[in-house]
């Protein structure tokens, strides 16, 4: 259950899964074949030039439009932060399919435990077996994979889904980086709000407040670093923060883009059949 424990403070800090950079991210994995090539880099619009969360959307998906994955494999290494200054260490291995589906494995793989996400419904496992399967939107999913591939209106839905007032887009600068603030006012750090990167259109933090009264708590997402990986911009370490805290750090690695998945990788009827590497 100590693993399960982990994903608990993920799920309730971040939403569920998702660095500075890696000291050691190892090699490029080299292109395989029959990989998309990505198309010419686009124009970037200027900040302060996008006013509404559609034309954000929209600029996003234009500026990565040909050159978003399609599916995503990937080693990630997991800290966990406790109120006493440990360091609880584990690993997931993870499969994604844009848009909308993610596989999480908790190594070691021979234990079955981990979760399936489809779209806004998420299927939790322990030791092979389902022992939870509720709505979710996860907005590290939403926000770095569907915001470039899922249909516009499904995105818009999902952000309201969370609790982000999409008719409020100000511009602001975030570690010294211009920035669109989707969800709040300026001088507003509590409100759940989307800060997007200016110039690279991608995602650089999202805070969410949860609960209510003496009990909410403001859950951060930080993406700390992007890696190019055959000319495609991945998310490779991000930290999540509780009411300003840091409660968990993801770093990824031996990464691989586009590669056939496992047939019914996804399905949760079929979790124990999926192979996964250890």
């Amino acid at each position: 259950m100590k693993k399960l424990g982990a994903l608990a403070a993920a799920l309730i800090t971040a939403a569920c899964s998702s660095f500075a950079g890696q000291s050691n991210p190892g090699p490029e994995p080299s292109a395989s074949a029959g990989t998309p090539k990505p198309s010419a880099t686009r124009v970037v619009p200027a900040a302060g030039k996008l006013a509404s969360t559609t034309s954000i959307v929209g600029a996003m998906r234009e500026k990565y439009s040909g050159k978003y994955f399609r599916t995503l494999t990937f080693l990630q290494n997991n800290t966990r932060y406790t109120t006493t200054g440990e360091e609880q260490k584990s690993q997931w291995f993870e499969h994604v399919e844009a848009p909308g589906k993610l596989r999480i494995a908790f190594l070691p793989a021979a234990q079955k435990s981990g979760l399936v996400q489809v779209g806004e419904s998420v299927a939790s496992f322990d030791n092979g077996m389902r022992i939870d399967f509720r709505p979710s939107v996860n907005p590290l999913l939403l926000l770095t994979v569907d915001a470039y591939s899922a249909p516009a209106a499904s995105l818009m839905r999902s952000l309201d889904s969370l609790g982000v007032d999409t008719q409020i887009v100000r511009t602001d600068e975030w570690q010294g980086r211009p920035v669109y603030v989707v969800g709040a006012k300026p001088g507003d750090t509590t409100s759940t709000q989307v800060w997007i990167d200016a110039e690279h259109l991608r995602l650089a933090r999202f805070l969410q407040r949860v609960g209510r009264g003496e009990r909410a708590m403001l859950s951060e997402i930080r993406v700390l670093n992007y890696r190019e990986i055959e000319g495609y911009q991945i998310p490779t370490e991000i930290l999540t923060l509780r009411n300003g805290r840091p409660v968990w750090r993801e770093q990824r690695t031996d990464i691989r883009l586009n590669a056939d998945l496992p047939a019914n990788v996804f399905d949760q009827a079929l979790w124990r059949e999926i192979p996964i590497p250890d």
